[in-house]
C-alpha cells in the first residue's frame, strides 16, 4: 500500500513539473512582447511616480509563478509609509507535525518551497552569535523596555518555550510565509520545541534575496516588534522593511 501511494505521489510532482514546464515556455513567449508595454520609457513615468523614486526591476519568476498579482509588476521603490510595495505574513502551525516512529520514506523529489534545514540552521548560529556581542542602538520606535514586556508575554517569541513533546514528534510543525493573497511561498520545517526566531528570518532572508534590491517589504508577525530589534542585531538590513 505504501509503494502504490508513493508511486502515486511521484506521477503527481511529474505531471505538475510538466505543466509548470509549459506555462513556463508559454510565459518567456510572451515575455518579449509585453516587456515593451510592461517598460516604458522613464521619461513617460508620472510626476507622482518620479517623485516616489520608483525604479525598475523583476521578481524571480518562481515569485511570479506563485502570486503574478504581487510580483509581476515592474515598478518597485514605494516607501514605507505609503503602503511599500508587497505585504507578506509569517507564522507557525503546531498542528503540522511529523511523528518520529513513522521513519522517514526514500527521497523522490526535491522540496522546491521549503527550505532546507542546514540553511535555517546556518541562520540560527548567526543569531547565536550576534547575541553574545554588545547590542547595537536600537533604531525603534518603541521602547526596549516596552519590547522586553512583548517577549516575556507571547510564546511564539520564546524558542525555549516548548510548544509539543519532541519525544514524539522530530519536525514539531512548520513555519510558512505567504503574500496578501493568502497564496504560501516558502516554508521552513520546525524541529525545536518552541517557535525561534531562526525560522522567521531565514524564510525572510531567502525571500528578499528574490527580490529587486529596490523593493520596499511590509512583513506582519504577531511579535513583530521583537523580530525588527533582533534583525537590527544580526546585522540583517531593516532598511527595505516594516514590521
Amino acid at each position: 500500500m505504501c509503494d502504490t501511494v508513493q508511486w502515486y505521489n511521484i506521477l503527481q510532482v511529474e505531471v505538475e513539473k510538466r505543466v509548470d514546464s509549459i506555462i513556463q515556455q508559454g510565459r518567456l513567449l510572451v515575455k518579449p512582447a509585453i516587456e515593451p508595454l510592461a517598460n516604458p520609457p522613464s521619461s513617460s513615468l508620472s510626476p507622482t511616480m518620479q517623485q516616489d523614486g520608483l525604479s525598475r526591476g523583476s521578481c524571480a519568476e518562481i515569485l511570479i509563478q506563485c502570486c503574478p498579482a504581487c510580483f509581476g509588476g515592474t515598478l518597485f521603490g514605494r516607501p514605507l509609509d505609503k503602503g511599500g510595495d508587497i505585504h507578506v505574513t509569517t507564522d507557525g502551525n503546531f498542528h503540522h507535525r511529523h511523528r518520529r516512529s513513522a521513519g522517514d520514506c526514500l527521497p523522490f523529489y526535491e522540496p522546491t518551497y521549503f527550505i532546507p534545514k542546514a540553511q535555517v540552521d546556518a541562520i540560527g548560529q548567526h543569531i547565536a552569535r550576534a547575541h553574545q556581542c554588545p547590542s547595537k542602538p536600537s533604531q525603534s520606535v518603541v521602547p526596549d523596555e516596552a519590547i522586553d514586556q512583548c517577549e516575556a508575554s507571547y510564546k511564539a517569541a520564546d524558542g525555549q518555550k516548548q510548544k509539543t513533546a519532541m519525544d514524539n514528534f522530530d519536525d514539531t510543525g512548520v513555519m510558512a510565509l505567504i503574500c496578501r493573497h493568502d497564496i504560501p511561498l516558502f516554508f521552513a520545517n520546525i524541529d525545536t520545541p518552541g517557535e525561534q526566531q531562526k525560522y522567521s528570518v531565514a524564510l525572510i532572508s531567502h525571500f528578499i534575496s528574490l527580490l529587486p534590491y529596490q523593493a520596499n517589504v511590509v512583513v506582519l508577525y504577531d511579535v513583530g516588534c521583537v523580530l525588527a530589534r533582533s534583525l537590527s542585531r544580526v546585522s540583517f538590513s531593516t532598511r527595505h522593511f516594516l514590521f
